[in-house]
């Protein structure tokens, strides 16, 4: 067999039929939606409680995403009581999981970056647009469902006390492509971070992967001055996203 046929061979599935199961077993995805499938999953799998907490989410795709995601993980773990192995119907499941969304909803902030992409008030978004696509899918403002608005240093100090009754953190998801935006959300996640505690840094490679810059330079300096803190590379996805798993030391 030619080279060309056997490439042909091996392309009929996806041409024919689409992507085989494997590829497209959204665990084994590598793009956004796969990464929080995996993100929910060790935290689901670990039985972990706390909140899913965003920075930096335009017009909330991936808020929402993270939201739907999470209900079947739910149903899954409900369904687990129906299981024919006792030991699955004994666990008790934490089903109490808050979602936190943080941004400015007037587009980029004021900063040194020097790129277009990121100039002020790029990445425009509307607030009630946001909330209003949210409560489509059942994400209704309350207790369970938060958004904070304004430039991350400015909610930490203006929202103090409610911050400080926020759940501790199981997912933080920092898409803020802007150093200080990133230092400003890991000063307002650290009192939250437990062990286990997934951290997802959507722009880790922007900026040409500089360490000196960016979401890379945020998360070296956080981590130099909390030493207590230790972070894991666990897995990349999409073209510059990089996932950690938290670690504290006692």
């Amino acid at each position: 067999m030619n080279f060309k046929r056997k490439i042909k061979q091996y392309l009929e599935p996806v041409i024919n039929w689409g992507a085989p199961e494997f590829v497209t077993f959204p665990q084994n995805r590598n793009d956004r939606i796969g990464a929080l499938y995996k993100a929910w999953g060790h935290v689901i799998n670990s039985n972990l409680g706390g909140a899913y907490y965003e920075f930096g989410i335009y017009q909330g795709s991936s808020f929402r995403e993270s939201f739907l995601i999470y209900q079947q993980y739910v149903d899954w773990m409900n369904s687990q009581s129906n299981s024919l192995e006792l030991w699955r119907q004994k666990i008790k499941w934490n089903f109490d999981h808050h979602f936190y969304a943080f941004d400015t909803f007037e587009g980029m902030p004021e900063n040194q970056e020097n790129k277009e992409h990121f100039v002020q008030g790029s990445f425009l978004s509307s607030f009630e647009n946001v909330k209003l696509e949210g409560e489509k899918i059942g994400m209704y403002e309350g207790d369970s469902i938060k958004y904070f608005k304004g430039k991350f240093s400015e909610v930490s100090k203006q929202n103090a006390t409610n911050i400080a009754d926020l759940q501790t953190a199981a997912i933080v998801n920092i898409d803020s492509d802007l150093y200080m935006s990133a230092c400003d959300a890991l000063e307002i996640v650290k009192p939250k971070l437990q062990q286990g505690a997934i951290l997802m840094m959507d722009d880790w490679n922007c900026f040409s992967a500089d360490n000196n810059q960016g979401e890379r330079r945020a998360l070296r300096e956080f981590l130099e001055k909390n030493s207590h803190i230790e972070t894991e590379k666990y897995f990349s996805y999409s073209f510059t996203g990089q996932v950690f798993i938290v670690h504290i030391k006692n």
